[in-house]
């Protein structure tokens, strides 16, 4: 934070003034304040569960602006909650972690950061557009603050640690805090994307993205040696038939409207060559949409190893272990009602807002939880930010690569914009 507070402090000492968006319904958006919010939140990631001295600076500038900080909602989550008169009460809520990746992007402002992961020193970057979420959060903050005339109600500003790893908001929804806060109306959230165009908002009804399994399989044989097959039960042959046969779920047992995905990721097993080894670990992951859907690919997925396991001359005490493990998140579903209010919100807002029907993806954000948990009418909009002439420092990167850098200049004053009116408007529903 230093280096940006540095910067501007001199911009002051130098009578150069901030510059400023004004926006097509009054607003003042301190671009500069933004971009410096930006730099510094991208220059500075920390991996999930270690996001402290980003939930510090969120929750300073909150409380600076009046916020009431509700904090120890798990991991280095907090709230910021802000009372503004009579009115409904509405939860926008940002993640803050990074990735475990090297970032490749050559600005300026990259980050350098690594941290010490399982024993092992690994590079950070913001890879997800975390910092993005984070900034523009504050951006809205800042506005609702200004224009506080134009509202009346109470806004919970969460902010949310260990996205990346499905387990923050499981953290929020189980603290013991999490019951200090008013119960929301609505609740809200964005996502950047670089598969839109900035000024394009995403909007996908009902289910958008999956829900998350992730599973280990062990696949037992009976080893011996490698000459003489004929001795064993090869539970890497059986794996591999295990794994071809996963595929036929989603090919023969789905309907082509019912998507789902199973992805081995893993595969270990064996020493050398000449050994067939007793047993092989599988690591799945597992994404589909409904519950119904989900219960019946984990059941399937047991049925097809079961089976495979008998056929190949196993007994029932052989059989796989299936460990379903505790990272499981369910799908996000987007309220249509609501994503109606939004959309003619964010329309509403300025003529160079476009909005865009996008399709489901198979993607897990632990958003979901929050509707899940509570039956309160949510939903996660798309932002765009891929740079419509390819001016920006690199759009070329997807989500979760080296590359990835959003166009952050032009889609950060348009991003806070739309979500400052979308707050707004819905405010003024009674």
């Amino acid at each position: 934070m230093q280096k940006y507070s540095w910067i501007l402090f001199l911009m002051f000492i130098l009578g150069v003034s901030n510059t400023y968006a004004q926006t097509q319904k009054g607003f003042k958006i301190d671009t500069t304040q933004l971009y410096s919010t930006y730099c510094f939140l991208h220059q500075n990631p920390e991996l999930s569960g270690y996001e402290i001295e980003t939930s510090a600076l969120l929750k300073r500038e909150l409380a600076e602006l009046g916020f009431t900080i509700v904090d120890s909602l798990g991991l280095n989550s907090f709230a910021g909650v802000l009372e503004n008169g009579k009115g409904p009460t509405i939860l926008y809520r940002t993640d803050m972690d990074a990735l475990p990746i090297l970032e490749t992007t050559g600005v300026g402002f990259a980050s350098s950061k690594t941290d010490n992961t399982n024993g092992k020193q690994v590079p950070i970057m913001h890879a997800c557009g975390h910092d993005f979420h984070m900034t523009t959060w504050l951006g809205v903050a800042r506005t609702l603050v200004a224009a506080k005339k134009k509202w009346k109600g109470t806004i919970i500003f969460l902010a949310q640690s260990s996205e990346e790893t499905g387990q923050g908001a499981k953290g929020i929804v189980k603290a013991s805090n999490y019951v200090k806060l008013p119960t929301p109306k609505y609740q809200l959230a964005i996502h950047d994307t670089p598969d839109l165009l900035t000024g394009s908002f995403g909007f996908c009804d009902e289910y958008s993205m999956a829900a998350v399994d992730m599973m280990n399989i062990t696949i037992h044989g009976r080893g011996g040696h490698g000459a003489e097959p004929f001795k064993t039960i090869d539970p890497i042959l059986l794996s591999a038939n295990f794994i071809q046969e996963l595929q036929s779920i989603v090919s023969q047992n789905l309907a082509f409207n019912n998507p789902a995905v199973i992805t081995v990721g893993a595969i270990n097993g064996g020493t050398v060559g000449n050994i067939i080894p007793n047993s092989v670990e599988l690591k799945l992951t597992i994404r589909t949409f409904s519950p119904e859907n989900r219960k019946y690919v984990l059941t399937r997925i047991e049925e097809i190893g079961n089976y495979l396991a008998l056929a190949a001359g196993l007994s029932e005490t052989e059989l796989p272990d299936y460990e379903l493990l505790d990272m499981s998140i369910p799908p996000v579903y987007n309220n249509p009602a609501l994503g109606e209010l939004l959309q003619k919100s964010i329309s509403n807002t300025s003529k160079s807002n476009s909005i865009v029907k996008v399709l489901p993806k198979m993607i897990g954000e632990d958003f979901g939880i929050y509707s899940n948990s509570n039956s309160i009418p949510s939903y996660l909009i798309w932002a765009g930010v891929k740079s419509p002439n390819n001016t920006a420092p690199s759009t070329s990167g997807s989500l979760h690569s080296s590359t990835f850098l959003p166009d952050y200049k032009s889609a950060l004053p348009l991003t806070v914009d739309a979500i400052s009116n979308c707050l707004i408007d819905l405010f003024a529903i009674h």
